[in-house]
């Protein structure tokens, strides 16, 4: 009897330490079960709350007597003109790329041609950047309709209506790729944040992160990693009939080329 007292005692302690660690163990795979489960509701509550800033932001947008996504493509549209400015004044490709052409023209459409955007550039020759804004001016001054021409600007520069809306995309952006969620999960808020992007809205990114202003999207790898403007046509740039997107941005698959 005290053998099997001993035994029962034995068998007892060896199974009951093995049944708590195993109670032990799922209580704690519940637990962060439950814990990843509200971190990732969190997530997609924050990421919810900047899907809806992008698109207050968007509204707020007012430009040309255009809002919203009319007002940006008036906007596109600005940056033609002040790229085909480079072109007239700097015809010479020796003297400036079309890359730094792109980054004059973006950076004087988003500053407007002011003293700052001169200072901005202030790594290009200052007399032909100064030939550029004169020119942008010069058409302010023959389009005006009333006796002072600052009253009536076309082309005013847009820092206060764009630096909100890429500042807040960049974190939107950014906020995905630090969430705590798989590469697929990842991706898949990416497309969502993309496809609320018109194709004017993708276009001017694209300017954005090809000027000096943008480069922080492809110092971190959001570009590559998440293919913020994949969906810009293939043709759909006509400033340069060289330029083709594909050839700057080698690592997005556009999607005409899955067409």
């Amino acid at each position: 009897m005290q053998y099997y007292g001993l035994l029962g005692d034995y068998l007892g302690g060896v199974w009951g330490t093995v049944i708590g660690v195993i109670t032990l163990v799922v209580v704690y795979m519940t637990w962060r079960t439950a814990r990843r489960t509200d971190l990732k509701s969190k997530i997609y509550q924050v990421f919810v709350e900047m899907l809806r800033t992008h698109e207050e932001i968007v509204s707020s947008i007012h430009h040309g007597g255009l809002s919203g996504r009319d007002a940006l493509e008036v906007i596109l549209s600005e940056f033609y003109y002040v790229y085909r400015a480079t072109r007239k004044m700097v015809p010479d490709d020796n003297e400036w790329s079309v890359e730094q052409r792109i980054d004059i023209a973006y950076t004087i459409t988003y500053y407007g041609p002011r003293l700052h955007s001169k200072q901005v550039l202030a790594k290009y020759d200052a007399a032909k950047i100064q030939k550029v804004l004169d020119l942008v001016t010069l058409t302010l001054h023959k389009n005006a309709k009333l006796p002072k021409p600052k009253e009536n600007r076309r082309f005013p520069g847009h820092q206060n209506r764009l630096s909100h809306y890429f500042r807040n995309l960049f974190n939107a952006y950014k906020y995905i790729n630090q969430a705590e969620l798989s590469a697929e999960e990842k991706t898949a808020l990416a497309q969502v944040l993309r496809a609320k992007l018109s194709n004017y809205e993708q276009a001017l990114l694209a300017l954005n992160v090809m000027s000096h202003l943008g480069q922080a999207w492809e110092r971190t790898g959001l570009v590559c990693r998440y293919w913020p403007f994949k969906n810009v046509p293939k043709y759909f740039f006509s400033f340069e009939k060289e330029f083709e997107l594909k050839q700057r941005f080698p690592c997005i698959v556009f999607e005409w080329e899955r067409q």
